[in-house]
């Protein structure tokens, strides 16, 4: 009967990466470090919060109409701005009325006339059974001057 051939034998360089990577493997699940390519499984590991925080942001025109304003579907530089909602009661106010109308440019260029931005805090429950919250404006800037 014919013996398989193993290959060449694994080099002792190979195995010594093998042991480093598992024991940062291991070491970045253990300590909850998010150090790409390794994770500390936080997505399955930690407790969420019974409650969600979004936000939707609102184009108002002269009418008073609501539009929505979705970030996906502006110019790439303006899609990345929702981490700035996170703490943007506390941006000086020139700031917050700057990224406001920033994001309703795209909006005007296109022949919208937009007089204020809204900002609405929608905080839903990850209960199924549970009935959407109302949105709670939390800000509103822009207005032209």
């Amino acid at each position: 009967m014919p013996v398989a051939d193993e290959g060449p034998p694994v080099s002792a360089r190979t195995r010594r990466l093998l042991h480093l990577f598992l024991l940062v493997f291991a070491i970045t699940g253990v300590a909850h470090l998010e150090l790409f390519p390794f994770s500390g499984f936080r997505l399955f590991s930690e407790l969420r919060p019974a409650e969600r925080v979004s936000w939707q942001l609102r184009a108002v025109d002269e009418a008073g109409v609501e539009i929505a304003i979705r970030l996906g579907d502006l110019p790439l530089g303006y899609r990345t701005t929702t981490v700035q909602l996170q703490g943007f009661a506390g941006l000086p106010a020139r700031e917050r009325d700057a990224i406001c109308r920033a994001w309703a440019q795209p909006l005007r260029e296109g022949g919208t006339e937009v007089v204020v931005v809204r900002v609405y805090e929608v905080v839903r429950s990850v209960r199924p059974d549970a009935p959407p919250s109302e949105p709670r404006l939390v800000y509103e800037c822009g207005r032209r001057g």
